[in-house]
């Protein structure tokens, strides 16, 4: 793996801090969250406050969804750093780290609400041209080198419903996820959530 969630832990911090109504640092709450998500995806049993909030696993998409030879890397997350939602680390035989994070709002309008905060918590660590896409709603999808680390990013934010997703291929640099293929999964990812997620 190219490293442990770091960018894929934005929607977390960015609901994390809206939540508490409150600024601070965004690389504080990301490291916390980053901790919290690390833990989970290696935990077998998760905390009984993830039990009260839900468990929202089942709406991630699978390994064999992206790819034949993709892997995931532990159990999803529930609830990362407490906040309602679940998320998954899946590894590409070429060495492609794929973060996927779902963050479960009270409706729809709190997840669209979050659209802003995560375009500019990204175009703080992603050195590339936001572009929108037509993944649920309010998607769009940034690609470039990674500001603060050496890696490529390629990234795609939607919500569907109250669901507010983020998924995230980093790769080595020089060597970008196609396009294509990270699009075609955010579209699996986004009919997965719309078929699973209760209204």
């Amino acid at each position: 793996m190219l490293r442990r969630i770091s960018l894929g832990v934005a929607v977390f911090a960015v609901v994390a801090l809206a939540v508490a109504g409150c600024g601070g640092s965004d690389e504080s709450s990301s490291t916390t969250i980053e901790s919290t998500f690390s833990m989970a995806t290696t935990t077998p049993s998760a905390p009984s406050s993830a039990a009260a909030q839900g468990d929202y696993s089942s709406l991630l998409i699978k390994p064999s969804d992206i790819g034949p030879d993709v892997t995931a890397n532990g159990a999803p997350g529930v609830n990362p750093g407490g906040v309602t939602g679940t998320g998954q680390v899946f590894e590409t035989a070429d060495r492609r780290d794929i973060i996927i994070s779902i963050a479960v709002l009270p409706d729809a309008a709190a997840a669209a609400a979050m659209i802003q905060p995560m375009k500019d918590t990204i175009a703080e660590k992603v050195d590339g041209q936001q572009q929108p896409v037509d993944i649920g709603s309010n998607g769009f999808m940034v690609e470039g080198p990674a500001k603060k680390k050496s890696m490529q990013v390629s990234e795609v934010v939607f919500t569907q419903g109250r669901a507010l997703v983020d998924l995230e291929y980093d790769s080595a640099l020089g060597n970008p996820a196609p396009s294509d293929a990270v699009l075609e999964v955010a579209r699996k990812q986004a009919a997965a959530v719309a078929a699973g997620l209760p209204s």
